[in-house]
């Protein structure tokens, strides 16, 4: 009787290559892919790889493209119009915090906006139901596009920074602070980026809407 080693070996396909593609970039970024170290992650020829997606540049044309794909639609969570819209800069900072390296190679390719359209169609539904229109309504979206994308740039610059001296804690003590020892403490302590990144956003969203902060969900 033949044991499970004498199975045939499922044929790779596309999207295997592909997988293993996207999570080799995930990992080390686009300048540590290559097609022979793909081949020897899927246990393959290189020329398998070459036969299933062409070349090194139609593999990363590839990548780009499934990375758009995949982003795909975001979908507004809440009940009144302020904490739909914020959902919807979380869910957008989620995916490229999520895919840094992929969101990279996208924005190198030109198709940045394509992979915004999804958030933004999604923010400009949430501000027509809040009640805008027109110019004022597209402010609004502008705005808080720029400050999810250099809210995730700061995050990203500041985890690739080499430890900082003199540090945060050593800069902010009392007299730093204007004789202000609890803001002392807190520019002395670690930030907390999902709460300072909620913090501005609701304070965008409210000031753009024109709304009062009781009227926002918790």
């Amino acid at each position: 009787m033949s044991n499970q080693s004498d199975s045939p070996k499922r044929a790779l396909t596309r999207d295997d290559v592909l997988d293993a593609a996207a999570a080799m970039v995930k990992k080390n970024g686009p300048r540590a892919l290559t097609m022979r170290k793909l081949a020897a992650e899927l246990g393959t020829a290189v020329t398998s790889i070459y036969w299933h997606v062409g070349n090194r540049e139609s593999l990363l044309e590839a990548l780009v493209e499934r990375t758009v794909t995949d982003l795909g639609e975001i979908r507004a969570q809440g009940r009144t119009p302020a904490t739909r819209i914020v959902s919807v800069t979380r869910a957008l900072r989620a995916q490229l915090r999520g895919h840094p390296h992929l969101v990279a190679m996208v924005h190198e390719r030109g198709l940045t906006e394509r992979m915004f359209q999804p958030a933004t169609q999604a923010l400009v539904h949430e501000v027509h139901a809040a009640g805008l229109r027109g110019g004022q309504a597209a402010d609004v979206v502008r705005s808080l596009l720029f400050q999810v994308v250099g809210f995730v740039l700061v995050e990203r610059n500041r985890e690739r920074a080499p430890v900082q001296y003199p540090g945060d804690e050593s800069l902010w003590d009392a007299g730093a602070a204007e004789h202000d020892p609890a803001l002392a403490k807190g520019l002395a302590a670690p930030p907390d980026p999902e709460r300072l990144f909620l913090l501005s956003v609701r304070a965008m969203v409210d000031g753009l809407l024109g709304e009062r902060p009781a009227e926002r969900a918790h």
